[in-house]
């Protein structure tokens, strides 16, 4: 600490006792229940402290409902339940109208794609594939298409039918594009070459 510094400290703890004595003296020779009045400080001015509170038995005995007992903190217990929802206001005439046009809005949506689904379930609908491309061999101008179904193998021509349900329609490097028996607006299905992507 710099001498200029020690010295502020010193000055500042100077006044300090020079204004904390005098109160502090009254304070303890003040006799017990009387007010501490005004006490001179060191510049001559006048101090007003505050004259104590009197403490009395009655102030000491809790009053009748002014304390309520909570949660203990030490002990483990079930939160209490959440308060009921207030119960539902009831609905207007017009609101009421409203809801039962939504729910037969709805109800009339629910048949129409219920009938939807079922016009679209009795349309005929080409069979699905259940054949692997092998590969194909022999010169360009007439390639022959390796097909198996899991029980049979099929060595087919474009053109050919393939287990009376799927017509060849090209062979190419890798894929085999086959058409549907009865379903000529379908498009033809592609098949990779098995094992490659």
């Amino acid at each position: 600490m710099a001498p200029r510094e020690r010295r502020l400290v010193g000055v500042l703890a100077a006044v300090a006792l020079l204004l904390g004595v005098p109160r502090l003296w009254r304070a303890v020779t003040a006799p017990a229940g009387a007010g501490l009045g005004p006490v001179a400080t060191a510049g001559g001015a006048r101090d007003d402290l505050p004259v104590p509170l009197e403490l009395r038995d009655e102030d000491l005995v809790p009053r009748p409902g002014s304390l309520r007992i909570g949660r203990d903190p030490f002990r483990f217990g079930q939160p209490p339940p959440p308060p009921a929802p207030p119960p539902p206001r009831p609905l207007s005439a017009a609101e009421l109208a409203e809801q039962e046009q939504a729910r037969a809005a709805s109800e009339a949506e629910r048949q129409r794609l219920l009938a939807e689904q079922a016009r679209l379930d009795a349309i005929p609908k080409p069979p699905p594939v259940n054949l692997t491309y092998l590969g194909s061999f022999g010169p360009e101008t007439r390639k022959i298409a390796v097909l198996f179904d899991g029980q049979n193998i099929y060595n087919a021509l474009a053109g050919d039918v393939v287990g009376g349900k799927f017509v060849v329609d090209r062979i190419g490097y890798e894929s085999v594009d086959l058409k549907f028996v009865g379903f000529p607006d379908t498009p033809a299905q592609r098949l990779a070459l098995s094992g490659s992507q």
